[in-house]
């Protein structure tokens, strides 16, 4: 069918959840509202029913696809919109309402994906031939290949949950038995009062930098004794799950298909991208202190946004302002859907609801505080426009197509790219040495060493090629860390992403060579159809071909990011696509 008819029928179309759409349509003034829409929401989630009818053998798979998503399309909204009212400060009872409907959902897709009719449409989806179809029943299979029992997910995320509250509630205590480190008079400045007694002040006020590296440790081993059952449940129920898909280790079976797809690759780019800043992390603190901030000159969100929608325009992006809190999104001639947006100091996006050609437009909640000031409050807006164009961006007709990327580690290649496409023409470079440029060199550094702790944690038993943690952190932060055994200890990701941690910086690093190789190009919307939209659903095999001119796999993409700075070979221009 052709895109304008699926685009007109999406505007005729009765929606299969008439009142989450009734919800949906007053949805940036609902969650203030003085009546909760929970219960309604909650009462329709406990009512919605996952179909029972077998896939029709005697109609194509074209059709089927088309069946099935007009099926689900229901539950998907539901589960979009219980995710949105989440983010919210809810009453205990709308809290538990909300658990209710969550367990519910999770209950009834394990069944349904274990159901005859599901395994019947993936056989059906299987001899099917087109593009977008294939890519669908990929899609399908990752939500099957993760579909766990309850026992095993019940056992996961209790574990889970027990490691990041106690992470997060053990603050240090900064009870100080070594005189030679208190804080003398003199050296909490010219007042007391502004020393809080916190750990980020004592770091920035103690001039001793042993006393420094000691408070420092002493922080990060606060939850190691406390959290070591948790984590040892958490890696004995993965490598429980990988040794049951037939992997080695837990390492082996979530990398196996993605981009890096395995442990010696991820370690390769994790190498490459290892550089000594010289900066310990007991020292950031007196660092970020002593340097001056990027300059920006400070401006209302209203009309930033204003500057944000006249460069998108080179992409073929269109704003239409309803009014002062709604902006209706084009594509071309395409109508995408709406940003709504609310004031808060915190830049948030929340999406509402998902768009999918054909049957429904997207909705989107952007919140941004009144006026823009600092350097990353307007580098956060920028990373925020980003992601809502590409969610309201995408081309399929498929809501799983839309959502869940081929790849865990190229999930969002393509807003990254936009991100920095924006921040070419919005927001200069930070200047050197300044607090940003320094906070930016030493994130990207902790989370190397980070991906080094935790893909060495789930490579259960493999030691022969494991990271030495004490190296890796010298050689990323030009210091020694005494107990690098706490380091599983230190962040929560290690138990959600695991293995998975490295996949936001390789993102960031594949979408600024991307962006890097390809800005010199005329036609910029171009780029952003073949990466963002992607109609066709290609692979990200297929997309990397298109816009960097030859067939890349990983290992050379790689060493391309490694060495794109070379002087002899700066970012050679790729626009070869726009031949075809």
């Amino acid at each position: 069918m052709p895109r304008n008819t699926l685009v007109l029928t999406a505007r005729l179309k009765v929606n299969l959840v008439g009142l989450v759409i009734l919800l949906t349509s007053m949805v940036h003034t609902a969650a203030s509202a003085a009546v909760s829409p929970i219960p309604l929401l909650v009462e329709q989630c406990l009512r919605y029913n996952f179909p029972t009818d077998t896939i029709d053998s005697a109609l194509d798979s074209d059709t089927n696809a088309i069946t099935f998503e007009r099926q689900l399309i229901g539950f998907f909204n539901i589960n979009d919109r219980i995710n949105y009212y989440r983010q919210y400060p809810l009453s205990y009872a709308d809290r538990e309402l909300v658990l209710q409907c969550q367990l519910y959902l999770a209950d009834e897709l394990a069944l349904y994906l274990d159901s005859s009719q599901f395994q019947s449409l993936q056989f059906s989806f299987a001899n099917n031939k087109s593009q977008q179809i294939t890519a669908l029943l990929k899609r399908i299979n990752q939500l099957s290949k993760n579909s766990q029992s309850p026992t095993y997910k019940a056992q996961l995320h209790t574990a889970q949950a027990a490691f990041k509250q106690k992470l997060s509630s053990q603050a240090l205590n900064l009870n100080i038995s070594d005189k030679t480190c208190e804080l003398s008079h003199s050296t909490a400045g010219e007042a007391e009062n502004s020393f809080n007694g916190s750990l980020a002040s004592y770091l920035i006020k103690q001039p001793d930098e042993q006393c420094r590296k000691r408070v420092w440790q002493a922080y990060q081993a606060r939850a190691s004794d406390k959290n070591k059952t948790a984590l040892a449940t958490i890696t004995a129920l993965r490598q429980q799950q990988a040794l049951q898909a037939g992997f080695a280790n837990y390492s082996q079976f979530k990398l196996d298909e993605q981009m890096l797809h395995s442990s010696e690759i991820v370690e390769q780019f994790l190498l490459s991208q290892t550089h000594n800043i010289e900066i310990a992390p007991w020292d950031l603190g007196r660092a970020l202190a002593s340097a001056p901030s990027s300059h920006v000159t400070a401006m209302d969100s209203s009309q930033w946004l204003v500057l944000a929608a006249k460069e998108l325009e080179a992409l073929a992006i269109g704003f239409e302002w309803i009014n002062e809190k709604s902006i209706r999104v084009w594509h071309k001639q395409r109508l995408l859907g709406d940003i709504y947006l609310t004031e808060n100091k915190k830049i948030a996006i929340k999406p509402i609801r998902q768009l999918v050609v054909g049957q429904q437009f997207g909705q989107i909640e952007l919140s941004l505080p009144a006026k823009l000031s600092r350097y990353q409050q307007q580098r956060q807006a920028i990373k925020a426009v980003a992601t809502a164009v590409k969610k309201l961006s995408k081309g399929h007709q498929f809501y799983l197509l839309n959502t869940i990327s081929e790849t865990a580690d190229s999930s969002n290649i393509d807003a990254l790219w936009l991100e920095y496409w924006l921040l070419d023409k919005l927001l200069k470079a930070p200047q050197a040495g300044s607090r940003e440029a320094i906070l930016l060199l030493y994130s990207e550094q902790l989370v190397v060493f980070r991906s080094k702790v935790a893909i060495d944690l789930y490579r259960a038993g493999t030691r022969s090629a494991t990271f030495d943690h004490h190296q890796q952190f010298s050689l990323g932060f030009g210091k020694y860390w005494d107990k690098t055994a706490d380091a599983p200890f230190t962040f929560s990701a290690i138990v959600y992403e695991g293995p998975l941690y490295y996949q936001k910086l390789w993102q960031k690093n594949v979408a600024h060579y991307i962006y890097q190789s390809t800005k010199a190009c005329q036609d910029q919307s171009a780029i952003f159809d073949t990466l963002v939209v992607n109609e066709p659903a290609d692979s990200i095999e297929v997309i990397l071909q298109t816009l960097l001119g030859s067939p890349i796999t990983a290992v050379p993409l790689i060493t391309r990011i490694q060495h794109a700075f070379d002087a002899k070979n700066k970012y050679p221009s790729r626009c070869t696509f726009l031949q075809q």
